[in-house]
């Protein structure tokens, strides 16, 4: 994500705090300025706010670790003043597997609360209330007393995290409670049929959220929030409708079947004179034994038209096949191959493991745009 910074790597997965998180501090000091806090409040504070962020990166790590026993992989986790966000490669398809990543991460906030609570009993029961009390509602007369900053700490930090649990596991898509909806329909329905349901209802409850905010209680985060898990919602289900339409097309309608080929004995000068007029966005790279050994993309061709190596042989430039494709796979099991591995063309393979063409990138969004549009 653009304007993240990594400060941490745990687990190989990195931790990133965008650069709006320092909002946050901002508004901090600034809440504190008009306040008059003096300098102990204020660092309790700060201490609090890096705290609670910590319980949101262990709640993460809580749907990134258990994504990762079902071979989910972690891009990295993010940081900003909503939240945080645990930028997963997929989500597991099996309902159980998506119900318990996406659970895992309020059972954390869960566990994190009930590892504090023995803290309570150290505190009065009428203090324990106020306290509380006053925690929920700040500009009321519920006012403790005999109560040290430690006290406050601990207890804001055991309810903020079980309001985080109690938030996140809100039916609305695609929160946590959104995916532990559409986990639950997936047992009875298509996870297409399932996420449109769950998607529908997480912009309905999003609208109220906000018609809540503006009208009820006049506080315009919460039509910031409502505004967030709306768009959401259409952007997830948008993606899993596109997957949807690309399962039932395969490898084959999106294939070019006449292609130029190259060995690995050619030049780059040979490479260049065979540039194809009709746009072809790669070369497949064969041994003598007919066998595709790697590719060679525009880029690589740039580059050593750039050093003007045009002597060199093209087996220098090439990158070596990572997969391949066969006719009959579907053209979403395609376009994760080419987002996994990075690369613009790969082969494709008929029936008898002959060769049949090339799949380009380029022509696989165009095929795209083309069925989109039936």
């Amino acid at each position: 994500m653009n304007g993240a910074l990594r400060i941490v790597t745990l687990f190989g997965i990195p931790v990133r705090i965008h650069w709006t998180f320092m909002l946050i501090f901002v508004y901090l000091f600034f809440t504190g300025a008009n306040q008059n806090w003096d300098i102990t409040n204020t660092l309790w504070s700060v201490l609090f706010v890096l705290v609670l962020f910590f319980c949101v990166v262990l709640h993460e790590f809580g749907h990134a670790l258990t994504a990762r026993k079902y071979g989910v992989r972690t891009r990295d986790i993010i940081l900003s003043p909503i939240g945080g966000v645990a930028r997963l490669d997929h989500l597991p398809e099996k309902p159980v597997q998506e119900f318990l990543v996406a659970i895992a991460g309020p059972a954390v906030n869960i566990g994190i609360a009930l590892l504090i609570s023995p803290y309570l009993f150290t505190i009065d029961g009428s203090e324990m209330v106020a306290l509380f009390q006053s925690i929920i509602y700040p500009e009321s007369n519920y006012i403790p007393v005999g109560l040290n900053q430690v006290d406050y700490f601990l207890c804001g930090l055991l309810l903020l995290n079980i309001m985080l649990a109690i938030f996140n596991l809100f039916p609305a898509f695609p929160m946590d409670g959104g995916r532990v909806l559409r986990a639950l329909l997936s047992t009875k329905l298509s996870r297409y049929q399932a996420t449109r349901i769950a998607a529908y209802l997480g912009q309905v409850l999003a609208v109220g959220l906000a018609l809540y905010g503006v009208f009820m209680v006049q506080n315009y985060f919460y039509l910031f929030i409502g505004a967030f898990v709306f768009l959401a919602a259409a952007s997830e289900y948008k993606m899993v409708r596109n997957e949807y339409v690309l399962r039932q097309h395969h490898v084959e309608q999106a294939t070019r079947k006449n292609f130029i080929h190259l060995y690995i004995t050619d030049t780059i000068a040979q490479a260049i004179q065979q540039l194809p007029e009709e746009g072809q966005q790669g070369y497949l790279i064969l041994n003598n034994w007919q066998d595709v050994v790697g590719i060679l993309t525009e880029k690589q061709l740039a580059q050593a038209h750039k050093l003007r190596m045009y002597d060199q042989t093209v087996d220098h430039f090439m990158t070596p096949v990572p997969v391949s494709l066969r006719f009959d796979d579907s053209l979403d099991y395609a376009v994760q191959c080419f987002q996994k591995n990075a690369i613009s063309t790969l082969p494709v393979y008929g029936k008898y493991g002959d060769l049949m063409g090339m799949l380009e990138l380029r022509s696989l969004d165009q095929f795209i745009r083309f069925i989109k549009k039936k």
